[in-house]
């Protein structure tokens, strides 16, 4: 057996040993997730490290999160770029039609 096919066996069989002794997939997306909202422990931060070192279905939903939170983050910024700068999004004109058609709603 060639040296790399030696390498390949060993970090298989690590993994595969981690994979055992390392919590389950659900309770490793919920570590991730509460990570979004505070600070894990030292031992909550290994043990979800070297789950996603053995488990590219919980890399793939670390990436989702990642993606969402960023592709959220930016149309926030935008949304608050195309604000006026008083802090209102419509125009007095917009507003005062609503005020109208709201009026006229309510008799």
């Amino acid at each position: 057996m060639t040296e790399r096919g030696l390498e390949d066996r060993a970090a298989h069989a690590l993994r595969y040993f981690f994979l055992r002794r390392l919590p389950t997939c659900r309770q490793t997306v919920e570590l991730i997730s509460q990570s979004l909202e505070r600070p894990l422990t030292l031992r909550e931060r290994v043990a979800t490290r070297i789950h996603l070192w053995v488990c590219i279905w919980c890399v793939r939903y670390l990436e989702q999160l990642q993606l969402m939170r960023d592709t959220l983050g930016a149309r926030s910024k935008q949304v608050s770029d195309d604000a006026s700068p008083d802090g209102d999004s419509l125009s007095a004109q917009a507003r005062e039609r609503m005020k109208r058609a709201l009026g006229q709603h309510s008799r």
